[in-house]
């Protein structure tokens, strides 16, 4: 029998046809969609029936980049270019983490991706000052049912760039471990995908590099890395290696494993060759990169090339949230105001990078990213009949540019219903506020890092 149905919305399908059904219905039984179609279609018989009459149906949102530690860091890295923001905030905090406060951040940030509709989470974990960091996030992935892809990320270098000494591993131990990470998860309960991910050029060396790359191809993962985020990212490659930091991935052999590149913003008109000729995917993170003031990443170019471009919020330290449905709104947004063409990216493609783009620049749009008999079962529904969005006159349009996140309502992963007319059922959500609070408090700390209340306010004078 099948286990559930939802019916009576508008279906929102982001098949390679993007169909939509209004009304429609989708099925899903044993964790698989097991049909969509008009409502009128849906089957007679099921365990559940789930009555979505005047609401929207879609296929979860994939978030392709995030640092879910940095949930205890919203607000203390503000107002700050990327380099400052690392010397003085996130690299003292990553300093301190303990595996408890990896725990409490990602279990409150996986919560907060679930409320926005966010069902598939790639998170980069380049933080290891001590060890079993990665296994407190990958239990909180488990622990609250969301689809996880995670990177076990590494700084092996950098100390004269403002890397903090306790985030330097040696290469050797970074291996050791990468291997470990991705024997132990690499598919834990269907659900979890293992990346490696050196952190960005300057804190990399050369041979982790492609060290790195040749364990990834041993074990038959994928890699992740931060790409010419930042000027100052672009001319330290320049300066060691003679070229951009695409380029020398290139040169090495980096790229010769799939790849998502994340970010993006200073790239050469070689380098969009580069990514188009080695199937390298990216991540754009327009929040962050506008909270950073890091740059505008050629995103319609990409597009216009067939490369696979994914939407991300990046990490709260730089965002400050994980709300996916903001992402898509700045997602269309900055482009139309940098290119002065409103038709840069529409609401429509903004969409499609947060879901079936998302899902071919993660390499699993096999499993997830639209809404199809056979793709595992990631539904959202949301209801969009609020004071925000209404009226309504079409459903994506008032998704990407009028919607603020709340509208989630039901929210479904491999099946299993995570969050049930607004209320998450796989975690205590009060509970883990609570010791999410209590753990950033304390890691501001042990870190010397002023609170944001404490820092002096200089006003303007009128």
């Amino acid at each position: 029998m099948t286990d559930l149905v939802l019916t009576g919305g508008t279906v929102v399908t982001m098949d390679a046809q993007r169909r939509m059904f209004a009304p429609g219905y989708v099925s899903i039984r044993n964790g698989i969609i097991e049909g969509t179609g008009p409502a009128g279609a849906a089957p007679a018989a099921a365990a559940r029936t789930l009555d979505a009459a005047g609401k929207v149906v879609l296929p979860g949102f994939i978030n392709t980049h995030t640092h879910l530690f940095q949930t205890l860091l919203k607000g203390p890295g503000d107002d700050r270019k990327l380099e400052e923001w690392f010397r003085n905030v996130v690299g003292p905090a990553s300093s301190e983490l303990t595996e408890e406060d990896c725990y409490h951040a990602a279990l409150a940030g996986c919560m907060e991706a679930i409320r926005s509709g966010t069902t598939t989470v790639k998170d980069f974990m380049y933080a290891h000052p001590r060890p079993k960091l990665s296994d407190a996030v990958v239990r909180a992935m488990l622990d609250t049912g969301v689809r996880g892809v995670f990177v076990r990320g590494y700084i092996d270098h950098g100390e004269e760039y403002g890397v903090p000494p306790a985030l330097i591993q040696p290469t050797d131990e970074v291996l050791a471990d990468c291997e470990r990470v991705a024997r132990r998860y690499h598919g834990a309960a269907g659900r979890i995908h293992v990346r490696f991910g050196p952190c960005m050029i300057w804190s990399c060396s050369s041979d982790g590099l492609r060290a790195t790359q040749r364990l990834a191809d041993d074990l038959g993962v994928e890699l992740t890395m931060h790409i010419a985020e930042t000027p100052f990212s672009v001319e330290n490659s320049l300066q060691r290696f003679g070229v951009g930091d695409l380029a020398f991935l290139e040169r090495i052999g980096f790229l010769d494993s799939p790849t998502l590149a994340v970010h993006c913003v200073h790239l050469t008109a070689r380098d969009l060759r580069i990514l188009k000729a080695r199937g390298v995917t990216v991540s754009h993170n327009p929040t962050s990169n506008m909270y950073l003031a890091s740059g505008v990443a050629p995103v319609p170019q990409m597009l216009m090339a067939g490369i696979a471009v994914g939407l991300a919020t990046d990490g709260p330290a730089s965002n400050n949230n994980q709300n996916m449905i903001q992402a898509l709104k700045f997602g269309a947004l900055l482009h139309k105001v940098h290119t002065l063409d409103p038709t840069a990216i529409t609401a429509e493609q903004a969409l499609e990078m947060a879901t079936i783009g998302a899902a071919k620049a993660l390499g699993i749009s096999g499993e997830v990213g639209s809404l199809e008999p056979g793709k595992r079962a990631d539904v959202i529904v949301l209801n969009l009949r609020n004071v925000f969005a209404s009226p309504l006159h079409h459903p994506v349009s008032s998704l990407v540019y009028a919607a603020v996140g709340s509208e989630v309502e039901t929210v479904i992963i491999d099946g299993r219903v995570v969050m049930d007319d607004g209320r998450i059922q796989t975690a205590d959500e009060p509970g883990a506020l609570r010791d999410a609070q209590r753990a950033a408090e304390q890691l501001l700390e042990r870190a010397r890092i002023a609170r944001p209340m404490e820092r002096p306010w200089r006003p303007f004078a009128f």
